[in-house]
């Protein structure tokens, strides 16, 4: 009786019309995620409430003492605490497979950064992922802040070595942690937000789906349509890349995958489940087909204006198009997508990419690594972002963040 009733609340929660019938198939993975709809991040949930309840700390002073744990036992013992916890990696976590993943993910560096979109579509799919942002009423604002946010951190979190404790990735996932803690307390005491009505706000579950299947099999799954083959042992190196990025940004470890048959496995579910987009879902698509994206060529700043101006036109329908190849139909359908031939232009660049991937195989375009660090920077030359910084984090980053990762 416990568990139906347990299935009845989380097919309400989520809007998947076929919970009970998936979790027959899955018990154990659908039963957890079903509890994890009632949780969110106590860890981060305590800084926020020790912010709330010190005199004088504030959002700023935390944000700018993160990477200097001994400052922030004055501001926060609660934060002090994560960051230390955070900073002590599990048994199970080896610095050189993570090593490993990363430049194995960014061999392809400049076309995998291009699957984001994709992700962020995968997360607009369902209500619960986008009720913060219908909450805080900031559905379909600052979408191109929104984007460069994801992709920024992405490429951090991804870098070889910057998710090592103290790198740039590591304080950027934690400032993003915090963040989604700072939201949850604030839905909870601004929005009327109803934990047994619609479950916590970025909760457990949602965050295990967004960082398995959003930003784990999805990326893959497209990159492989495109031409892109990884190793068996690649795979396996890159998704313990992203247990750990999942393992620092909050999610529990019973809910991250040990291997990518295992992250496959969430992903299929979360596939599984019949979802039906609300009217919101498709004013985010539509949000990010029209300001999600800009032309950039390298050239001054009014002449690349001008060129993405007279792009936009046909980019737009293209990406439209190109979406629905990784949507279920129906689904896409009722997000404002729709399928037209443009879509193939995915078959047409296969045949340029293998020819890439052929190219790298025999060397001709340097070592591993060194394709790997190239790819990067271009990356991160393209969002701005200084791979030989200090790492920190901005004192003035706010609640607003909560468009980075959401």
């Amino acid at each position: 009786m416990g568990i139906r009733v347990e299935s009845q609340d989380a097919a309400r929660i989520t809007g998947a019309r076929n919970w009970a019938a998936v979790r027959a198939e899955f018990p154990v993975q659908v039963d957890a995620m079903a509890r994890g709809l009632h949780v969110g991040d106590p860890p981060a949930d305590a800084v926020v409430a020790d912010l709330a309840s010190t005199p004088g700390a504030s959002w700023s002073s935390l944000m700018a003492a993160l990477d200097r744990p001994a400052e922030l036992d004055e501001i926060s013992p609660a934060a002090a605490h994560l960051v230390r916890t955070a900073a002590t990696p599990p048994s199970w976590f080896e610095p050189d497979l993570a090593r490993a993943g990363a430049e194995a993910w960014w061999r392809f560096g400049s076309l995998q950064s291009s699957t984001l979109y994709q992700s962020l579509i995968y997360g607009y799919q369902a209500p619960g992922f986008i009720r913060p942002l219908v909450a805080t009423g900031r559905l379909a604002d600052r979408t191109w802040d929104r984007v460069q946010s994801t992709a920024r951190w992405v490429t951090l979190a991804t870098a070889p070595g910057l998710m090592e404790p103290g790198g740039q990735g590591w304080l950027e996932t934690l400032r993003i942690r915090l963040v989604h803690a700072m939201v949850r307390h604030h839905l909870h005491a601004e929005c009327d937000w109803d934990d047994a009505a619609w479950g916590v706000p970025i909760n457990q579950t949602y965050a295990q789906l967004t960082i398995v299947a959003g930003f784990l099999v999805l990326p893959i799954e497209v990159a492989g349509d495109l031409g892109i083959r990884y190793s068996r042992a690649d795979l396996e190196a890159i998704t313990h890349l992203w247990r750990w990025i999942g393992w620092v940004m909050g999610v529990d470890e019973d809910l991250l995958p040990h291997g990518f048959a295992d992250a496959q496995r969430i992903h299929r579910i979360s596939q599984r489940f019949r979802l039906r987009p609300e009217s919101e879902s498709k004013v985010l698509v539509r949000a990010l087909l029209d300001d999600g994206y800009r032309t950039d060529l390298g050239l001054p700043g009014p002449l690349n204006d001008a060129v993405h101006t007279l792009a936009r036109p046909f980019l737009r329908p293209l990406l439209a198009a190109v979406s629905t190849r990784w949507v279920d139909g129906e689904i896409a359908r009722e997000m404002g997508l729709r399928s037209t031939p443009l879509h193939h232009v995915v078959d047409l660049a296969r045949p340029v990419v293998r020819s890439r991937e052929l190219i790298r195989a025999l060397g001709l375009l340097g070592s591993e690594r060194t394709v790997a660090q190239r790819e990067l920077r271009l990356v991160a030359n393209r969002l701005g972002i200084d791979l030989d910084a200090r790492p920190g984090v901005p004192a003035d980053a706010g609640v607003e963040d909560l468009d980075a990762v959401s």
